[in-house]
């Protein structure tokens, strides 16, 4: 499993730009049949363009069962609880 910490490859997470960033670094991890542990420090916040233009595209592409099989996440309770709060809003609206 690679170790990927988000705060060394973005300049921040509140944009669309840094979100397509850790879009790619999933991409290829899936596409690579590889999984990521994905770090995420305490003080880091993820707007929701970040979010939308990284987990939220991944999600539309690839699916939520290949999300699980590629990322596994670690970092503070906090940044746990949005992004499963943003995967659990994800799933519950969009329709496949």
């Amino acid at each position: 499993m690679k170790t990927l910490i988000l705060k060394n490859i973005v300049r921040n997470s509140s944009s669309n730009e840094e979100g397509e960033i850790l879009f790619n670094a999933l991409q290829r991890a899936y596409l690579n049949g590889e999984q990521l542990l994905l770090y995420v420090d305490s003080n880091l916040s993820m707007s929701s363009s970040f979010l939308n233009t990284s987990i939220g595209v991944f999600l539309d592409k690839y699916g939520f069962s290949n999300f699980k099989e590629t990322v596994k996440f670690k970092g503070s309770k906090n940044q746990f609880l949005r992004l499963n709060q943003y995967i659990t809003n994800y799933k519950d609206i969009y329709l496949v």
